[in-house]
C-alpha cells in the first residue's frame, strides 16, 4: 500500500515537472518569436558592386546615386544584358556582384554594415525586408573598427531601426558583464538564395562559446590597423549559417549585441563557429561618429616604451617613457616609471588592453587611469587627444572651413615622427594649439599661409587672443565672424616665433 503511494506521488511531481518544463520551453518558443517579429523590419540585405561601368558619378566620391535602367539604356540602347547585371535593384543581379548583411540603426534611412563589405563600392542597394530597397550614399566609413553607415537615397516613411542592447564584456570596479560565455541569443539575417523567396529574415539560435581576442604576430606598429588585431570577438556557435557578413547577433529581447564578420583572423575548425564583432560603449561609439557622418577620431595617450607585465590581469603596464611634455599622459601628471593598471575601472595587462581602452573612447573624451609604484596607486583623468592614423575612413560631413581653413589635433603633428610602438622620437613638444590641416584651394586662408612660407608645421595657438587647444575651441571661437585674426607658430621654429594672419 505504502508502495503503491509512493509511486502515485512520484508519478504526480514527474507529471508537474514536466508541466513546468513545457511551460518554460513556451515562454522560451513565444520570446524567441517575440524578439524575430520586433527585429526583422529593421534587417537588410545589402547588394555593392565595384563595376567601373556605371555612368561616372558627379560630387563628392561618397555620393554613389542611384542607377536608372531606362536612361542607360537610352545612352547604351545594345548593353541591355549589361544594364540587367548593373540594376542592383532586382534580386537577379545579386549572384554577379554578392550581398552581404546589415541593420538600420535610423528611420531617417541609415543602415550599419562591416565596411569591408562595401569598400571600394561603385553602386550600392539596399533591399529592406518584406521587398522594396532603395539605392545608397556611403554617409561614413572607419576601416581600423570595420564598420560603415550607409544613407539610403530614397528611404521608405516606415523604417524601423533595431534596439541596442547594453553590451559589457569586462568587469569594472561598479559594474558586472552582461554578455558572457553560454549566452544564448539568436541570429538573424537576410541572406539571399536563389532557391528560396527573397522576402522574409532567417534565423537561429546561437550560443557564444567564447570571447575571444586574437594572437597579434605581425609588425608591432600596425597593431592598430584594425580591432581584428587586438580587440575581443563574440565567437558563437548556431546551425544557422547567413553566408556573409553583417548578420544580426542578438539577446533574448531582440536587442542588438553584436555584427556578425567572415573575417576575423581567429582559427577556428568548426564550420557550425561564427564571429561578431561586440556592440559595446566603444563601437557604438564609433557608430554614433559614422551615423553623423563624422571621421571617427581615435584617442592618444602619449604614452611610449611600453613594458607588458606578463600578460596577466591586474599587472598592468609599464611605462618607460612619455612622448614629450604636451602629450596628454604628460599633462595629465603621469611620470616614466609607473605603471597603468585600471583604465576606466577595467584591468589592463597588455599593449591590445590600451588600444581598446583608449583608442576607442575617442579623442577630446576623458578616461581614468589607475596609475602608481612600490604598491601605492592613484587615480589619474585623461583628456584624450587625436591618434595619428593612417587607416583609409569616409567622412561626409567636415567642419565648415574657416575662410577656407581647416584645422587638426596638435598631437597629430607630435606623431608625425614619433611611433609609440618602436619608441622612435620627433617632436618631444609641440606648441600648444591645433594644426593647420586644409588649405582650400584658391581661398584666403590659402593665400596667406602661402605668404608665411611652404612648411606643413603651422599651429595656430589664438583665435582673437584666445586661445585654442582642440578643434573645438578654434571653430567655436571663429564661428560666424566676417573676420578673425590669428596667431600661428611654426612647429619647426627652435625660436617660438608668433605670425600673425588675419582673415581673410
Amino acid at each position: 500500500m505504502r508502495l503503491a503511494l509512493s509511486l502515485i506521488l512520484l508519478s504526480s511531481v514527474a507529471a508537474k515537472a514536466d508541466d513546468v518544463a513545457k511551460a518554460d520551453l513556451n515562454r522560451f518558443e513565444k520570446q524567441l518569436k517575440a524578439a524575430s517579429a520586433t527585429v526583422g523590419p529593421s534587417l537588410v540585405c545589402v547588394v555593392a558592386s565595384r563595376s567601373d561601368q556605371y555612368p561616372k558619378a558627379v560630387g563628392e566620391s561618397w555620393r554613389l546615386g542611384s542607377f536608372d535602367r531606362a536612361e542607360f539604356l537610352k545612352v547604351n540602347p545594345k548593353k541591355a544584358t549589361l544594364a540587367d547585371r548593373l540594376d542592383l535593384a532586382s534580386p537577379e543581379a545579386i549572384p554577379d556582384h554578392g550581398f552581404a548583411g546589415g541593420v538600420i540603426v535610423d528611420a531617417s534611412g541609415l543602415v550599419l554594415v562591416p565596411y569591408h563589405t562595401i569598400e571600394g563600392a561603385t553602386k550600392i542597394y539596399v533591399h529592406l525586408a518584406g521587398g522594396g530597397g532603395s539605392y545608397a550614399d556611403l554617409r561614413a566609413a572607419d576601416a581600423r573598427s570595420d564598420l560603415a553607415v550607409l544613407k539610403l537615397v530614397d528611404p521608405p516613411k516606415d523604417l524601423k531601426p533595431i534596439r541596442f542592447g547594453t553590451v559589457r564584456l569586462n568587469p569594472t570596479d561598479d559594474s558586472k558583464p552582461t554578455v558572457s560565455t553560454n549566452s544564448v541569443g539568436l541570429l538573424m539575417a537576410l541572406s539571399f538564395t536563389a532557391e528560396v523567396a527573397f522576402d522574409r529574415p532567417k534565423s537561429g539560435l546561437a550560443t557564444i562559446s567564447q570571447i575571444r581576442r586574437p594572437e597579434y604576430k605581425g609588425e608591432a606598429g600596425t597593431r592598430f590597423a584594425s580591432l581584428y588585431n587586438y580587440a575581443p570577438l563574440l565567437e558563437y556557435e548556431s546551425q544557422f549559417h547567413p553566408g556573409a557578413s553583417g548578420a544580426a547577433l542578438l539577446n533574448l529581447d531582440g536587442e542588438l549585441i553584436g555584427l556578425g564578420t567572415t573575417t576575423a583572423a581567429v582559427p577556428t575548425g568548426d564550420s557550425g563557429h561564427g564571429f561578431a564583432l561586440p556592440l559595446d560603449v566603444y563601437l557604438t561609439r564609433v557608430i554614433e561618429h559614422l551615423r553623423r557622418g563624422e571621421e571617427v577620431e581615435y584617442g592618444f595617450l602619449g604614452v611610449q616604451q611600453l613594458r607588458d607585465q606578463g600578460g596577466l590581469p591586474g599587472r598592468g603596464i609599464f611605462v618607460q617613457d612619455l612622448a614629450g611634455r604636451s602629450s596628454p599622459a604628460a599633462l595629465a601628471g603621469v611620470n616614466p616609471g609607473e605603471t597603468i593598471y585600471k583604465i576606466n575601472g577595467v584591468k589592463v595587462s597588455s599593449f591590445e588592453d590600451l588600444l581598446l581602452h583608449v583608442g576607442h573612447t575617442l579623442a577630446g573624451n576623458e578616461i581614468t587611469m589607475e596609475v602608481g609604484n612600490a604598491g601605492r596607486t592613484r587615480k589619474v583623468p585623461v583628456t584624450l587627444a587625436k591618434f595619428k592614423s593612417e587607416v583609409p575612413f569616409v567622412a561626409s560631413v567636415r567642419p565648415e572651413p574657416v575662410f577656407g581653413l581647416r584645422v587638426e589635433y596638435g598631437s597629430v603633428l607630435l606623431q608625425m615622427q614619433f611611433n609609440p610602438f618602436f619608441g622612435q622620437r620627433g617632436y618631444t613638444d609641440v606648441p600648444a594649439g591645433v594644426l593647420v590641416r586644409d588649405l582650400i584651394p584658391d581661398s584666403p586662408a590659402a593665400a596667406k599661409f602661402k605668404q608665411l612660407g611652404d612648411t606643413t608645421r603651422w599651429v595656430v595657438t589664438q583665435v582673437d587672443g584666445r586661445a585654442v587647444g582642440v578643434p573645438a575651441d578654434f571653430y567655436k571661437e571663429a564661428a560666424g565672424k566676417k573676420s578673425v585674426t590669428l596667431k600661428v607658430v611654426d612647429a619647426n621654429d627652435s625660436f617660438g616665433n608668433v605670425r600673425e594672419v588675419k582673415l581673410p
